[in-house]
């Protein structure tokens, strides 16, 4: 009993000290394009819808997030990716400039001699954005897991993003 009560002592001690947290939930949506600087790649061109949803919050003065998101892309194969992304930004009234690195698994099927053939892989990826209001431009290129260095930007699909974003 009396490890319980120190429990609720310190919990409503700390409770008092601390100030109250000021993270929010933020829900938005997003259309998708992928692109390559050499068109090498099938899925050039292709664009896609998502959603994400992500909780904000002040860290001495500068706004950081933590979101979850997926995107489905409209192609000749299925193809969807999920990510999930720390999000760290600039505190400038109006316009935020925002820079995001997180991890991403992509799920791709298509047909290969009439039969369905799936691969997925996972990586890390790293962006530039920029919020305007409620809405946002973003753009992101991944890393391979397995061999994490600088990407080719020759073969590599580059992420770009232009969406919403509510609960600010």
């Amino acid at each position: 009993m009396r490890g319980l009560l120190n429990l609720l002592t310190a919990i409503f001690l700390l409770a008092g000290l601390v100030g109250s947290a000021d993270a929010q939930i933020r829900l938005g949506g997003h259309v998708a394009n992928l692109g390559t600087f050499d068109e090498m790649s099938r899925l050039e061109g292709t664009t896609g819808v998502g959603a994400r949803v992500g909780v904000e919050f002040p860290f001495l003065l500068i706004p950081m997030g933590l979101y979850g998101s997926a995107t489905h892309y409209f192609s000749e194969t299925s193809y969807w990716t999920g990510s999930v992304f720390g999000k760290v930004g600039l505190p400038v009234p109006g316009v935020s400039p925002f820079g995001m690195l997180g991890v991403r698994h992509r799920n791709l099927e298509r047909l290969v001699e009439g039969q369905s053939a799936a691969s997925s892989s996972a990586g890390f990826f790293a962006g530039l954005g920029l919020e305007i209001g409620s809405l946002f431009l973003e753009t992101s290129v991944d890393f391979d897991m397995a061999a994490p260095s600088l990407p080719d930007f020759e073969t590599e699909l580059l992420t770009f993003k232009a969406g919403f974003i509510v609960g600010k």
